[in-house]
């Protein structure tokens, strides 16, 4: 991994404009200068050009960089919820799915009985609720009347042969097994008379409350049932959840398959993802990051913005990193491909308020034995009013990418040397290198 320290934007508008409105007088100062006639005195031939900084100071931004390798942003292993055989399952590797095409089916034969079966038992609740609440045809009334009448004659003849019976049995004429007969006869006419009444009355009145409520709650039973085999034979087909590509396949045509085994890979091709193992440090700044690029080595001059996905809260126990994965903006037509290999750099935010210069604008001084000497390190102030330069001392810390931290000497907003500040003197006069 490297670091690499890049600055971020913090100084005023009017430095920047103080910085250009000098640059630009300066550079038509050394112009006039070099188109003096050769002859006479040249005034300030002595002058040296210069490449001018503004000193910044504020927020900056650290960057880091990672390998990454494009990998597919969303897979699936497609299996049924049910099990069944394989109905014309001729799909290969490498076909594509549009999202919601049927990719594979099970024969629906038996879960289509089921749900045949599960309508026709609705049907016939709802028949015979219906009959409940508005009572009975007239045909089934009459019916009912007739049952009623014949059962009411059958108990009246044998209530009168009974009571023969009882009447002959004081006087014992006859035996105690003839006027049991008697009796089990009419009792049983008159259980058929009561039978046939209550009958009766439904065909005429309808059925009672608790008895439609019943019903009622046997319909919702046998409607859940259908659903249930409705929802059963709906899933003999097997539809892609996302566009995408086949990857593998594991089963052939007319197979049985159970439930919840895959049948085959999907992978989405056209959006790409990449992980990227992070350290403990950096897992604790993911706040902080501002921004997410990556470059790739087989599209060269392209760079794809990308964003964090998920980061794993577990250490990886080989690398002991944790796994980052960002969700990378790049498509097909911009050339990417699964596997790829490239770089993801990421900027972090630092609020720290330090001040950064070029490396090449500092001139390390020596001591008194000649030695360079970190404390002897200084720059050239530019005075934009006399053109002249002033050392100024400075105490830096560490340094990277051409980069280095002043801890002390420098304020922000000075004008300083960006570049050959080793050949320079003290109230040396300059002139500014104009913008390229």
């Amino acid at each position: 991994m490297m670091k690499n320290y890049q600055k971020k934007r913090w100084g005023c508008r009017n430095a920047c404009a103080l910085s250009l409105l000098l640059i630009v007088f300066f550079g038509a100062s050394c112009d006039r200068q070099k188109n003096v006639p050769a002859t006479g005195t040249q005034v300030g031939s002595s002058a040296r050009v210069v490449r001018p900084y503004i000193v910044e100071k504020g927020a900056l931004t650290e960057t880091r960089t990672f390998p990454v390798v494009l990998k597919e942003g969303m897979s699936a292993k497609l299996s049924f919820r049910v099990a069944g055989k394989l109905d014309g399952f001729s799909v290969v590797p490498g076909r594509r799915f549009e999202k919601g095409e049927l990719v594979a089916s099970l024969d629906p034969r038996d879960y289509q009985l089921i749900v045949d079966r599960a309508k026709e038992a609705l049907k016939e609740a709802n028949a015979a609720r219906r009959a409940m609440e508005t009572g009975a045809r007239p045909e089934d009334l009459a019916t009912a009347e007739a049952t009623y009448e014949a059962a009411k004659s059958q108990r009246e003849t044998a209530e009168k042969q009974f009571k023969r019976m009882e009447s002959l049995r004081q006087d014992e004429a006859v035996s105690v097994m003839q006027y049991d007969l008697a009796k089990s006869t009419y009792d049983a006419a008159v259980a058929a008379e009561r039978a046939a009444d209550k009958n009766l009355e439904k065909a005429q009145v309808g059925a009672r409350a608790e008895e439609i409520e019943m019903i009622k709650a046997k319909i919702a039973g046998l409607e859940i049932d259908l659903q249930l085999a409705e929802n059963k034979l709906a899933d003999t087909k097997l539809y892609a959840p996302f566009a995408g590509i086949v990857s593998e396949k594991f089963f052939e045509d007319h197979e049985t398959v159970a439930p919840g085994i895959a049948v085959l890979t999907l992978v989405d091709d056209k959006s790409f993802e990449g992980e990227i193992g992070i350290t403990e440090e950096l897992a604790l700044r993911l706040k902080d990051v501002e921004k997410i690029e990556c470059r790739f080595e087989a599209i060269p001059g392209k760079t794809f913005d990308a964003t964090i996905k998920e980061t794993s809260t577990t250490v990886q126990k080989d690398t002991r990193t944790y796994l980052m994965t960002i969700s990378v903006d790049a498509t097909e037509e911009d050339g990417a491909l699964l596997g790829m290999v490239g770089t993801a750099r990421i900027d972090f935010k630092i609020s720290d308020g330090a001040i950064y210069v070029p490396t090449s604008s500092l001139v390390v001084g020596t001591d008194d034995s000649g030695e360079p000497s970190a404390s002897a390190t200084h720059v050239w102030l530019i005075d934009a009013s006399s053109k002249t330069l002033s050392r100024r001392a400075v105490e830096v810390g560490d340094s990277a990418d051409d980069r280095t931290r002043i801890l002390s000497g420098l304020e922000g907003g000075e004008m300083i040397v960006g570049a050959g500040a080793r050949y320079l003197s003290d109230g040396q006069e300059i002139c500014l290198q104009e913008a390229q």
